[in-house]
């Protein structure tokens, strides 16, 4: 019964954040403390009940898309090695079984211990890739922490970069919004690329 404690917490965490997620939100856009609002944004980036974007989306609004976007980076590495450190120590034998019985997952893990920095970067600049599906992986595979972090952190600019600019300036300046998602996918890309033609090294 111990050891399935913290996951029968974190699912509490998830249902509590997730009844209360508009008095959360109503909170957030009230409320301008940068320690109280760091601590927000990394429980809603553990206990992700609301898409994360449009959090990055709401800092960037209420505190302008310089200091929405250091916010929230803070908030999702803080988040990140909370999670990663959790599965690692508390979970890794189950999870790492448990990502061996799943065929379509051995080529990528395959690239992940080969890459494992290079993956990660990628990882997170990926917008269709659950940002707590990658810290759960990345503790699970075990990788190292501080590769793992540094990697997150690098990843993450980008994204909060872009999203943070959208809910600060996207609608005052619409077209500058435009040109920065073209760079946003323009990063991607080469990211992308990047890690294809590099045989060796992570």
């Amino acid at each position: 019964m111990r050891k399935w404690l913290p996951i029968l917490l974190y699912i509490a965490g998830i249902g509590a954040a997730f009844m209360y997620r508009n008095d959360i939100l109503d909170w957030m856009r009230n409320v301008q403390n940068p320690v109280l609002s760091v601590g927000m944004a990394t429980v809603l980036a553990l206990f992700p009940v609301v898409p994360y974007k449009a959090v990055i989306g709401l800092f960037g609004y209420v505190y302008g898309s310089l200091a929405g976007a250091v916010i929230c980076w803070l908030a999702t590495n803080l988040a990140a090695a909370l999670m990663f450190i959790g599965v690692k120590y508390w979970f890794q034998g189950r999870a790492r079984a448990y990502l061996a019985s799943i065929p379509a997952l051995e080529k990528f893990t395959a690239t992940v211990e080969r890459r494992p920095f290079a993956s990660v970067v990628l990882a997170r600049l990926l917008p269709i890739i659950p940002q707590t599906a990658v810290n759960a992986y990345a503790g699970a595979a075990g990788l190292p922490f501080w590769s793992f972090l540094l990697a997150s952190g690098l990843g993450k600019i980008p994204g909060i970069a872009l999203f943070a600019y959208l809910g600060g300036n996207g609608l005052s300046n619409p077209s500058n919004a435009i040109i920065a998602v073209l760079l946003y996918v323009a990063v991607i890309g080469l990211a992308g690329l990047s890690l294809r033609s590099r045989p060796n090294g992570a």
